[in-house]
C-alpha cells in the first residue's frame, strides 16, 4: 500500500520540528556560554548588545536547524533501506515494530533467527524456546548499544521487534536520540523483514 504524499510531508515536517526541537536544546548551553563570554569581553553599547544578542540568537536557531535537517536525511535514509514507517516516533527511546518475514514459509522463524545471530552487530543472545529471542544491539560503530527482543507469532507469521536505547548513545547526527529506530532498520533490513500497514503504538 503506497502512502499518501501529502501525508508523508506532514510526517515529515513533524519529525523536522521535533528533531530542531531537540537539537536547540542541546545547542542552547553552548550557544548562552558563548553568548555570555563574548558580551563581557567586548565593550558594548545597548544599542550594539541587542544586535549582539540577536545576531547570536540566530546563529543558535540556523544551526540547530541544519542539524535537525541532517537527521530527518539520515532517519529517512536508513527507513527506505529497510522498509519501515517513518514519523516523529522515530526519536522515541522505545522503538515497537510490528513485522513480517518477506520470504514466508516453513522455516522463516529459524531463517530471521539465524541472520540476527550471525551479525556482528549483535551480542549477549538469550532464547526463550521458539517464541522469543532477546539480544543487544550496536547500532553505531562505538560500543554503545540497544536493547532489544523479537517475539515471534508463528499463527500470524509476524515478528514484534522491541528495542530500547540506553543512556550515552549519540542517536543520529548527535541528538542522542534515534538510535533504536536505526538499530530497528538495520534488523529489518538484515533479517528481510518488513512492516505491515499497521503497527503497535
Amino acid at each position: 500500500m503506497k502512502a499518501n504524499p501529502r501525508t508523508t510531508r506532514e510526517a515529515l515536517t513533524r519529525l523536522l520540528l521535533a528533531c530542531w526541537g531537540t537539537a536547540a536544546a542541546q545547542c542552547l548551553p553552548l550557544a548562552a556560554t558563548k553568548m555570555v563570554i563574548d558580551l563581557l569581553d567586548d565593550d558594548l553599547s545597548w544599542p550594539a548588545l541587542g544586535g549582539e544578542i540577536a545576531g547570536m540568537v540566530l546563529v543558535w536557531a540556523v544551526g540547530s536547524l541544519v542539524v535537525a535537517a541532517v537527521a530527518v536525511l539520515l532517519l529517512r535514509r536508513r527507513a527506505r533501506t529497510s522498509g519501515l514507517l517513518l514519523s516523529e516516533r522515530a526519536l522515541r527511546k522505545r522503538q515497537r515494530h510490528l513485522l513480517r518475514p518477506m520470504l514466508p514459509g516453513a522455516g522463516w522463524r529459524d531463517r530471521v533467527r539465524e541472520e540476527l545471530t550471525s551479525s556482528q552487530r549483535v551480542f549477549l543472545v538469550a532464547e526463550k524456546g521458539d517464541e522469543e529471542i532477546h539480544f543487544r544491539w550496536r547500532p553505531g560503530r562505538g560500543d554503545g548499544s540497544v536493547w532489544g527482543s523479537m517475539t515471534f507469532d508463528a499463527t500470524a507469521g509476524t515478528v514484534l521487534l522491541d528495542l530500547r536505547e540506553q543512556e550515552g548513545l549519540m542517536g543520529v547526527a548527535g541528538l542522542r536520540r534515534g538510535s533504536a529506530f536505526a538499530a530497528a532498520c538495520q534488523i529489518a533490513r538484515l533479517t528481510a523483514l518488513e512492516s505491515p500497514v499497521t503497527a503497535p503504538a
